[in-house]
């Protein structure tokens, strides 16, 4: 952490120190005041881990944002450029509650909802589909290599070429420091079918840089839904999120990875007026999800340990008071001192003939690792 990161971190923890101590010695200051007593969260980390999104508008011009956040601080970005259908990334680094973004660079690949991760060794793995819409659409990968420690400015360098990984439209990816790959992706047929897959690159040291498919060679059906999203730890437990056809209701699902399978808990609803979740999950089973609806909301969960189905919930916040906002994608990355969040969205232009905008914004997690669970 540089030292004005530190400052900043230094400052607002004592701040937030002296909040808390007034919750009990003031009158009328309640400690946690969206969450009962049988919430997963004690009150100590509750208050410590909302994050205080800021929002710092535009970093480019585009749609179908990703984003993936590394320990380092080093951001990777990609999206759809809005009148075509090439593909670009950005690099970004976290500095004091802002990113600085390197220049936005093209994809030798064309398509459509690109998503992207990054390992703890710095590879980046970027999927798409090549049609806009999903009838006979396929989903692509590409794996490229970053230093988690150089800057904005640095490109990816790619490791391989774009390689078919199956039928499907709108996926997700995810990687954690196991080097196990988590991606789930709606059917590539007119229909709502959800499909998972489990993979780890083959032989990195030996310069093979594929994806082996340790599910198999076919995407695993688990669900029905579209936009789905999902999350995985280090402890192999996946979060995944996704929309019910035709309506606004959000359901999740846990699940943990066991060699090629995810056993997934059944399907739960956690929102009745929402639209287009996503997710992060950190390794003490802090949950955070954004999601859409006549604006920008973040909501706040944590995985019960007493049930392996459930997540316990805080109620949503909203974030930004806006019906332009659509899609956000949500990374979450443990450093050293802290815990910090990305999240991108696009803001749809007033008038067709103008261009859409990507906008992102961070958050500090202060004390996400004392929060508890049941």
């Amino acid at each position: 952490m540089n030292q004005s990161l530190f400052r900043w971190w230094l400052t607002r923890s004592l701040l937030c120190a002296v909040v808390f101590a007034a919750s009990f010695y003031l009158p009328g200051v309640a400690a946690v005041s969206a969450v009962d007593s049988n919430s997963a969260y004690s009150a100590a980390g509750l208050m410590a881990c909302e994050p205080e999104f800021d929002r710092y508008g535009q970093y480019d011009l585009g749609v179908q944002s990703s984003v993936a956040a590394h320990p380092s601080g080093l951001v990777v970005e990609c999206h759809k450029a809005q009148w075509s259908e090439e593909i670009w990334y950005r690099i970004g680094e976290l500095g004091v509650e802002r990113i600085s973004w390197g220049e936005s660079r093209k994809l030798d690949d064309t398509g459509y909802w690109p998503a992207v991760a990054i390992s703890k060794e710095g590879y980046v793995i970027v999927v798409h589909s090549d049609r806009a819409a999903k009838n006979m659409a396929q989903l692509f990968y590409k794996v490229g290599k970053v230093d988690p420690n150089g800057d904005e400015n640095q490109p990816i360098a790619w490791l391989t070429g774009s390689k078919n990984w199956d039928r499907g439209f709108h996926s997700s990816i995810a990687i954690n420091d196991n080097g196990v790959i988590v991606g789930v992706h709606e059917t590539g047929h007119d229909s709502t079918g959800l499909y998972y897959r489990v993979g780890r690159l083959l032989n990195p040291a030996g310069g093979d840089y594929g994806i082996q498919w340790d599910s198999g060679p076919w995407g695993i059906h688990y669900d029905e839904g579209i936009n789905p999203h999902i999350a995985i730890n280090n402890n192999n437990e996946v979060v995944q999120v996704h929309q019910v056809p035709g309506e606004s209701l959000l359901h999740y699902r846990r699940g943990v990875v066991n060699g090629g399978t995810i056993i997934f808990e059944p399907s739960r609803r956690y929102d009745n007026n929402a639209e287009q979740p996503a997710v992060a999950l950190l390794d003490n089973g802090v949950v955070l999800e954004v999601h859409c609806l006549d604006g920008l909301f973040r909501r706040m969960g944590m995985l019960s340990r007493s049930n392996a189905e459930e997540i316990d919930w805080a109620e949503p916040v909203k974030l930004y008071d806006s019906s332009d906002m659509d899609y956000p994608a949500l990374a979450a990355a443990k450093q050293t001192y802290n815990t910090y969040a990305v999240q991108t969205h696009h803001v749809r232009p007033p008038m067709v003939i103008w261009d859409s905008q990507l906008h992102f914004s961070t958050a500090l997690l202060w004390d996400c690792e004392g929060a508890t669970t049941k």
